[in-house]
């Protein structure tokens, strides 16, 4: 039974980790526009990321280390190659698309591989929830006047997707922790950062402000406060509420641009990013089917 000091906790908490999503990507194209590009965002979420986990290891030890294969799938689906697809997408498409496609697809991914490799049937909410997202998906492209490099932003972030879809389903497939998979892609991509600093003439670091920034938000209070704040929601009011909070996020996208970009707010930005949010609920919950299973991505 939920008491109700519990349920305000999440609450709070909830809107908290869903405010930290929703920013995401207006942080990330602040850095763009500061004249950065993917490979300096992907090395400030690795370095703010190993700033976080190594606390973490000095606490709980190493006896909470993944295996090292499972550290380098997860790497792969979450790691690097997640970070530069997701950051590279916001150079060519609007920052709307990040959160209608590499936000809202995952569900739907990942019930889709789910059902290749566990077994889990797609039912019919995600079906329901499909159609709904390629309704948000219409509206959004609509907002805007099209181009076809927004295409290529659209395929990046398509492919962030299904790493990320990958990563959670990984996580299901080995028991893991959500923090336990925080630990594994921040250290499977510590190699990445040697390469970094070795290789780029001009780095995060050449401007200090905003790498600064890029480094203590894409990597300590994403990579790992957000999942920290996740896995405490899930605790305090299980699954199938806690998910709920994954679908704020896209709809609060435009807000949080508005609020650190100085964006202007479209209306068929803030239509198609509600419709995705309502996917996103409808995919988690699964309302239409008799039989529920909710797939816990970890985030």
């Amino acid at each position: 039974m939920l008491n109700h000091r519990r349920i305000m906790v999440a609450i709070a908490l909830g809107m908290l980790g869903s405010m930290i999503w929703g920013a995401h990507s207006s942080v990330s194209v602040s850095g763009l526009r500061a004249g950065f590009d993917s490979f300096d965002v992907a090395a400030a979420r690795v370095l703010g990321a190993a700033l976080g986990v190594v606390p973490i290891l000095l606490l709980r030890g190493m006896t909470m280390l993944p295996t090292i294969p499972q550290i380098i799938w997860l790497t792969l689906g979450a790691g690097v190659p997640f970070g530069l697809l997701n950051v590279a997408g916001l150079q060519f498409a609007p920052i709307s698309h990040a959160g209608a496609i590499s936000l809202g697809c995952v569900p739907l991914i990942t019930a889709v591989i789910a059902n290749r490799y566990f077994g889990d049937r797609i039912s019919l909410s995600h079906l329901i929830a499909l159609g709904i997202l390629l309704l948000a998906l219409a509206v959004i492209w609509s907002a805007h006047p099209f181009q076809w490099i927004h295409l290529l932003g659209d395929l990046c972030f398509l492919g962030s997707a299904c790493l990320w879809a990958s990563y959670g389903l990984n996580l299901r497939r080995w028991k893991l922790k959500s923090i336990q998979g925080v630990v594994a892609i921040t250290l499977g991509s510590l190699p990445y950062l040697i390469w970094y600093f070795m290789t780029r003439e001009r780095t995060l670091l050449s401007d200090l402000d905003q790498g600064m920034l890029q480094v203590m938000y894409q990597g300590f209070v994403v990579g790992v406060l957000a999942v920290l704040i996740y896995g405490k929601v899930l605790e305090l009011i299980g699954p199938m509420m806690g998910t709920m909070f994954l679908a704020i996020a896209p709809f609060l996208i435009p807000f949080m641009a508005f609020l650190i970009l100085g964006d202007q707010i479209d209306l068929g930005d803030v239509t198609g990013l509600a419709l995705v949010a309502v996917s996103m609920i409808i995919a988690f919950w699964k309302p239409f089917d008799q039989r529920k299973e909710v797939v816990d991505g970890g985030v």
